[in-house]
């Protein structure tokens, strides 16, 4: 229905946008006034007279470019969405009071109608949120806002408003809702920014995980994702009664498990401690008691003590593959199986917020079905990429991905051609931090190189003690004959990834006692055919997906990193509620002195920051390399 533009590029999205130079023209760029309902003079209003013209800037970060930044510097520069109400009756009217009457912008409004209004390229810093603005982008939605002063404001209109209760800052508001039409529209501008703006999550602020925040952001400027006003000044309570914890759940999708067999929907992991027991329990025991390879962390080919940073799990060709988190597809890879089965994969790039702390991890889906030529069921973002994937190499890829959404379809692997598929999570840094101390255990597997050294992994599976696992010492630890399986569920181990060259693979083998067995011929063999077709970690893929170029990463067992997640959740879901509508239209009291909204806010200084407006640089140190790149082309 219309595009969202960022560095004159324009960007498909299914909202109602209408573009500044289009409709109205509220286009927030114009140095001078706009079908201004008071006298202006040169452009600008008499109360405004020996002031700025521009209602916008250049960002600090993209400033050296001028007004024409290339599209990859400015999708770098914005990482947060603020939003606003602005007390005002109509976009027209918010507008007015913006652009003409005291000299700020918001890069959209959105109307009572659900009619959004891009007022400026997001490459260019809106005078929204004062101290930060550089990074951020920002809307004002129509509503007046106060409900407990002005009762009566919607009806007096001929207009229904629902009205309801929000605490922020410690303190009970009343006021009037987002109309339905408002919230789909910004739903739709989410999905639409997902895929124009790959460093803006869809997260949104957090006191603990999975518990939404009411206040000020302890570190509101490392925060990345979708927040409001008042999350980063105690001056301010806009948006209000906006739940942005049911706002980015409802677009990202649900936590799934990665494969459901014949099931036709998605394997949502359950919100229920009960339930989640029983379900991973089952997971774990496909994985774990099967007759084959592919355990954690250990045992990937023959009696070798090779690292394994994932599990295999068993299904039924073409079974559905499904990403287990939200996130943003980076790398994946489709052609003909090898002698050694198929070589597919999907790798996802998932940042999630726990608590005041988001985190970065990955996971890894291999042994996929070809989609291909894929005649039937193909997922929707391989039919995007589909020109690409069809050279069969590794495609760098930036495409956002729901939780529960189609990846792909489980495929054969190995050279016996089993139906599986090898799940995996991994990161570059540990994930959680002090507050899974008590649940995980750091292994720190570095000084061995491709094999495990570390005796707390060992002892209990290698009963013999001749340094080799059997396939028998394997099948008795993860069938629970012996050992404790439990507690190497809950490893972290840090060694660098099998799809990496590095540390190389002909030595690191050569060195093994394992593999010295083998002929010459078998060793070739398994080189060429299993090891080598299956290394897709290069240095521009660690660049693209960020990732380390040496493969050393920390790797969870999935089923516990899943179950972990899904446990905090419900953790959070327990404790009493604290968000729109938990408290009593009688507790609800007028804003404390000096907290107001955008439109109560005349003097401005929760827009704009007097640092906000120093000089900068209109191009003056651009290179010729940037010269001749000029300004991005739709």
């Amino acid at each position: 229905m219309g595009k969202i533009w960022i560095a004159g590029k324009g960007f498909e999205t299914d909202a109602n946008i209408i573009r500044w130079d289009e409709g109205p023209g509220y286009d927030a760029a114009k140095e001078v006034c706009i079908n201004s309902s008071q006298p202006c003079q040169n452009g600008i209003p008499f109360e405004m007279e020996g002031t700025r013209r521009r209602r916008y800037g250049l960002r600090p970060s993209l400033s050296r470019y001028g007004k024409h930044p290339p599209l990859g510097a400015a999708q770098a520069a914005i990482k947060q969405f603020i939003f606003h109400h602005d007390g005002c009756a109509s976009a027209k009217m918010c507008f007015n009071v913006l652009h003409n009457e005291r000299g700020y912008s918001a890069h959209f409004l959105i109307d009572n109608d659900g009619t959004i209004y891009q007022t400026l390229d997001l490459s260019m810093m809106a005078y929204h949120a004062a101290k930060f603005n550089s990074n951020s982008i920002g809307v004002e939605i129509c509503n007046r806002g106060n409900a407990k002063k002005e009762p009566n404001y919607y009806s007096k209109k001929r207009q229904q408003r629902d009205v309801t209760t929000c605490r922020i800052h410690d303190h009970t508001y009343l006021a009037f809702k987002f109309t339905e039409v408002q919230e789909r529209a910004l739903r739709e501008l989410a999905k639409g920014l997902s895929h124009a703006l790959p460093n803006l999550p869809l997260e949104y602020p957090q006191e603990s995980p999975g518990r939404q925040s009411w206040g000020v952001l302890p570190n509101v400027r490392k925060y990345s994702g979708y927040l409001g006003h008042y999350h980063t000044t105690t001056r301010k309570w806009d948006p209000g009664p906006f739940d942005f914890k049911k706002f980015c759940q409802d677009i990202r999708g649900s936590m799934c498990f990665p494969v459901a067999g014949k099931a036709k929907k998605p394997p949502v992991i359950p919100q229920d401690n009960g339930k989640l027991n029983e379900q991973s329990d089952k997971l774990y025991r496909k994985s774990e008691e099967r007759d084959g390879s592919g355990y954690f962390p250990v045992g990937r080919f023959g009696k070798s003590r090779l690292w394994h940073g994932g599990i295999h799990m068993p299904g039924t060709e073409k079974d559905k593959v499904y990403a287990v988190f939200p996130g943003r597809i980076v790398a994946a890879r489709f052609k003909p199986n090898s002698p050694a089965g198929s070589q597919n994969f999907v790798l996802v790039r998932h940042d999630l917020s726990f608590g005041e702390k988001t985190e970065r991890f990955y996971s890894l889906y291999y042994h996929l079905y070809n989609e291909v030529g894929a005649k039937s069921e193909t997922p929707e973002w391989v039919d995007k990429a589909k020109t690409k994937l069809s050279r069969g190499n590794v495609v760098l890829l930036d495409i956002p991905i729901q939780g529960g959404e189609s990846l792909g379809r489980v495929g054969k692997a190995g050279p016996d051609f089993k139906e599986e598929l090898h799940f995996e999570i991994f990161s570059p840094d540990e994930v959680f931090g002090k507050a899974g101390e008590s649940t995980w255990k750091v292994i720190d597997g570095t000084a061995g190189g491709r094999f495990c050294d570390n005796s707390e992994v060992l002892t209990e599976i290698d009963e013999s003690g001749d340094g080799k696992l059997s396939r028998k010492e394997l099948l008795d630890f993860f069938r629970g004959s012996r050992g404790d399986k439990n507690a190497a569920r809950f490893y972290v181990t840090l060694h660098a990834s099998e799809w990496c060259g590095r540390p190389d693979w002909d030595s690191s083998l050569k060195q093994s006692p394992s593999f010295q067995e083998l002929s010459e011929t078998a060793y070739e063999d398994l080189l060429e055919t299993q090891i080598k077709p299956s290394l897709w970690w290069t240095d521009s893929l660690a660049a693209h997906a960020k990732l380390p170029r040496d493969g050393v990463v920390f790797h969870y067992h999935p089923l516990s990193f899943l179950k972990y997640v899904t446990e905090k959740v419900i953790e959070a879901n327990a404790l009493a509620d604290n968000g729109v509508g938990a408290f009593s239209v009688q507790s609800a009291e007028e804003p404390p002195p000096g907290v107001t909204d955008d439109f109560g806010d005349v003097s401005g200084e929760s827009f704009l920051d007097a640092t906000e407006l120093a000089p900068v640089d209109l191009g003056h140190h651009l290179t010729l390399e940037d010269l001749v790149n000029g300004y991005p082309e739709e």
